[in-house]
């Protein structure tokens, strides 16, 4: 690590994780954070991996803030008007999208479904049950249709006797 990586890193810790992690809990980004700071990308993942679970912690903050941005959402989408319609359903798009990054809470696109049937599948499980089931009929359509028929008729012929 460089000089001037060394720099920034100990710019960071001088700040503290605590007061980082609760501006990101807030709504401030970390591009934000960093370009206030005067630094790059490099040196903030420098610092953030320097001790054991901090990136859990930053990973928690940056969850709090989805909701950050979530609640912003819903409060311009409440304070719009006719004239800033337009630009509240922008900036309400813009924090919906930020919070369902950083959070799958907050991810509410559609997804696809697929379902995949193999008839060979299903031929073959029927063919694995018929085999193990000792209990299967051979009959044929026309002899089912004459029972069912003949009981419905004897049903029908008791409720009638009942009715006289």
């Amino acid at each position: 690590m460089g000089a001037i990586m060394r720099k920034r890193v100990k710019q960071l810790e001088t700040i503290g994780e605590e007061e980082i992690f609760d501006r990101i809990s807030n709504g401030m980004t970390v591009r934000s954070f960093i370009s206030e700071m005067g630094m790059g990308w490099r040196a903030f993942y420098k610092w953030l991996d320097s001790h054991e679970g901090r990136r859990g912690r930053y990973e928690e903050a940056m969850h709090a803030s989805a909701h950050f941005y979530a609640n912003r959402a819903v409060d311009t989408a409440q304070a719009a008007d006719i004239g800033s319609v337009n630009v509240a359903r922008l900036q309400v798009d813009t924090d919906k999208w930020i919070a369902s990054k950083l959070s799958p809470v907050y991810d509410v696109r559609q997804r696809d479904v697929n379902v995949n049937i193999s008839v060979q599948d299903l031929h073959a499980q029927a063919h694995e049950l018929l085999a193990n089931n000792a209990d299967v009929i051979d009959v044929v359509a026309e002899e089912v249709k004459h029972e069912v028929l003949e009981s419905v008729k004897d049903n029908s012929d008791g409720n009638e006797e009942k009715a006289h």
